[in-house]
């Protein structure tokens, strides 16, 4: 007989370099922990599936992959009661590192069911919530390209490909911001709204959030420069020295308008691109959602 059900774990098998191995371990734990587990597929109907455990009464919902399958999941669970738990298993796992999870995806499944309760800040683009942020210029193709360099290299090596390559090509936007106080328009090559703000003093490859309460937007742009200063600028962001870059700036906001000449561009959301039309309207909800932490 299976257990009661108290939640369902999300599982997407190629994220990341998840083994054969792990994940038969992962599906008995789940099991074990009364969780039902539901393979993430292409075309898979999330909000549908979160709907109906709400509706049974079920509260724990966990994502075994990356940003991308842990964003899906959160479009459903946003406003409810349902709780989100996060095993990282994917290429950059930018939100498990926000929340300051284990790396190992056994000691996060812990977290995942008995750790403490928060709830945090969402930002919501056009309708779509994101936990981390939307990336506009040279990012969006840096992800289309490192998902098609992944059937055959490691993550990091896919990774590296395809900033060269997205690099070569050199895309460039020019937006038109509108806050509460102000209208802007910027021409750049990197573009970021996230939620809540990063940490650029830390060195490495990904900053972490300073705050996942703080109800604003942090608007993150770099002048345009040629393809040599943006490269020693990405050098200085690696180091944690990105505020002394020339033409950095970084500002604090409850919402933003966002309009460009183009019918579309491309946009990142959390690591999923996608391609939006004006104008987007990017605002800071807060304690939106509810997730486990250590």
């Amino acid at each position: 007989m299976p257990p009661t059900w108290r939640g369902v774990l999300f599982l997407n098998p190629r994220a990341g370099s998840f083994s054969a191995a792990d994940e038969s371990d992962l599906r008995t734990l789940a099991y074990e922990n009364g969780l039902r587990v539901v393979e993430v597929t292409p075309g898979l109907d999330v909000r549908a599936i979160v709907h109906e455990s709400l509706e049974s009464r079920l509260r724990e919902f966990v994502v075994a992959g990356g940003d991308g399958s842990i964003h899906h999941v959160a479009q459903a669970l946003a406003g409810t009661e349902g709780v989100l738990g996060v095993l990282p298993i994917g290429t950059v796992n930018h939100t498990a590192r926000d929340l300051l999870l284990p790396v190992n995806w056994r000691e996060a499944f812990d977290v995942a069911i008995h750790g403490k309760i928060r709830q945090i800040d969402a930002g919501r683009i056009n309708g779509i919530y994101f936990l981390n942020s939307v990336m506009i210029g040279i990012y969006p193709a840096i992800t289309e390209y490192r998902e098609r360099f992944r059937s055959t290299h490691s993550k990091w090596r896919a990774y590296l490909l395809a900033a060269r390559l997205a690099l070569r090509q050199f895309r460039h936007v020019t937006l038109v911001c509108e806050m509460k106080d102000r209208v802007e328009t910027i021409k750049t090559h990197m573009f970021v709204v996230s939620i809540n703000a990063y940490d650029l003093s830390q060195a490495g490859v990904v900053a972490l959030k300073t705050s996942f309460e703080d109800g604003r937007l942090t608007i993150y742009s770099l002048r345009f420069r040629n393809r040599f200063e943006f490269v020693r600028a990405a050098a200085k962001f690696f180091r944690g020295k990105l505020a002394e870059v020339e033409g950095f700036r970084s500002i604090r906001t409850p919402a933003v308008r966002i309009d460009f000449a183009r019918p579309k561009l491309r946009v990142s959301i959390d690591g999923e691109v996608s391609e939006m039309k004006p104008p987007l309207q990017i605002v800071a909800v807060p304690s939106i959602l509810l997730v486990r932490a250590p």
